[in-house]
């Protein structure tokens, strides 16, 4: 919906009603993803003490996914029928900012008591986060910077670092999905006070129901080979995932391995090259999936393989090894992968190798698919999992925040 046409929540004060008395928090997104759904909704299900708007400044996301309305989650679109973009042209950067505007005159004309903004890159977010501080509105950023992607240097090194700075100065606190993130804005002023852990995560339960039908279900619509070991990549088909250094390192290990395939889940502009790199012989072992639009099959997928490959050269969380250790995966991941950082314990539910370095990547398959050791690592990922959770639930963080900001009482 249109900003005229969504419902408007009542504004504190207009009467005396129960919903009228809770403090409305918005949050801004750039659209709408499976995981960022899932958190929306446990956040207006676990911290009723609020009302929730999730205003989205593009109404598509650049993936195709099949998603459900939402209503629960006071969903606003500020960009009806755009599609979320990098694209970084003089007029669509005015065009943003312009979107900025009328997303403040919304947080004004609601009352919003605090305002959670994804991301700092967008010029609508950055507008909002600038009034926020100018009119003394709590504002908490959300963001999966990761300090081993921190990688500009020279000019661009000077500029990033004084607007990152200022939006970190600006807003009341930072939410960064894990280590990596809270590393990443400490270097740019963010005191350890202000930051709670704030991660994107996917729906464990839908991923939990997931069924033997359902596995052997995906694999005949994927045509997947019955009694093979898999390994699994899943994401875009685009240069800095590195699918090719995954490609080359399959064909080296695949004498050595005889009972394993790989599929790729995904699509891309570079799927035709990828393809086609694939060695003749080696084509009835790698299996290519396209782009898969509905969260459940994906789910039943991940069961159906052994091991999540994630060999990116740069990767600020990556949600799919979330997916992956979920569905009892072990995980061959480069180093500069955030979620990464807290779902694998390298050598006991998967490894950890160098960005670009293949050898090592090589090796890594070799160690992670061996007989003696593939089956142990898979049952270890549940384990990390749960210590994951443990420490660094999304909404116990969002609740921090709100808490921190005066915005929540101590004992909500």
């Amino acid at each position: 919906m249109t900003p005229e046409h969504q419902p408007k929540p009542p504004r504190p004060g207009d009467d005396s009603s129960e919903s009228a008395a809770r403090p409305l928090v918005a949050i801004v997104s750039n659209s709408k993803t499976p995981y960022r759904l899932h958190v929306h909704r446990r956040i207006a299900a676990e911290i009723p003490q609020i009302r929730l708007s999730s205003l989205f400044t593009h109404e598509l996301s650049n993936a195709p996914w099949m998603l459900d309305a939402a209503p629960e989650i006071g969903p606003v679109s500020f960009g009806e029928g755009e599609v979320a973009s990098h694209a970084r042209s003089p007029m669509r950067l005015a065009h943003e900012w312009a979107k900025g505007g009328r997303i403040v005159r919304w947080l004004k004309e609601h009352g919003a008591a605090a305002v959670a903004i994804a991301g700092y890159s967008d010029p609508a977010c950055l507008r909002v986060i600038r009034w926020c501080h100018q009119r003394g509105v709590p504002s908490f950023l959300i963001a999966d910077s990761n300090i081993r992607g921190d990688l500009a240097g020279g000019a661009k090194a000077v500029l990033k670092r004084r607007l990152v700075r200022r939006v970190v100065n600006s807003v009341t606190a930072v939410l960064p999905f894990g280590s990596l993130g809270r590393a990443y804005f400490a270097r740019y002023g963010a005191e350890e006070r202000r930051m709670f852990n704030f991660p994107l995560e996917p729906d464990y339960a839908q991923i939990e129901r997931v069924t033997t039908a359902d596995v052997s279900a995906a694999e005949e619509r994927f045509r997947l080979p019955s009694g093979r070991r898999r390994l699994v990549y899943s994401g875009r088909l685009v240069e800095v995932k590195r699918v090719d250094l995954l490609l080359d390192a399959f064909a080296a290990i695949t004498a050595a391995r005889p009972g394993w395939d790989l599929v790729v889940a995904g699509d891309g502009p570079l799927a035709a090259a990828l393809r086609g790199r694939v060695p003749a012989e080696l084509s009835p072992r790698v299996h290519w999936t396209g782009f898969i639009d509905h969260q459940a099959l994906l789910s039943a997928l991940y069961r159906g393989c052994d091991v999540l490959v994630l060999p990116s050269d740069y990767e600020p969380w990556a949600l799919v090894v979330n997916e992956a250790v979920a569905a009892g995966l072990a995980i061959v991941s480069s180093d500069v992968v955030g979620a990464s950082a807290e779902l694998v314990e390298d050598g006991v539910n998967g490894r950890i190798f160098p960005r670009g370095d293949g050898a090592a990547l090589e090796r890594a398959l070799l160690e992670v698919t061996a007989a003696n050791r593939v089956d142990e690592m898979k049952r270890a990922s549940q384990q990390v999992l749960r210590a994951w959770r443990d420490r660094a639930d999304p909404v116990e963080g969002f609740r921090a925040a709100l808490r921190f900001a005066g915005v929540l009482s101590s004992n909500a």
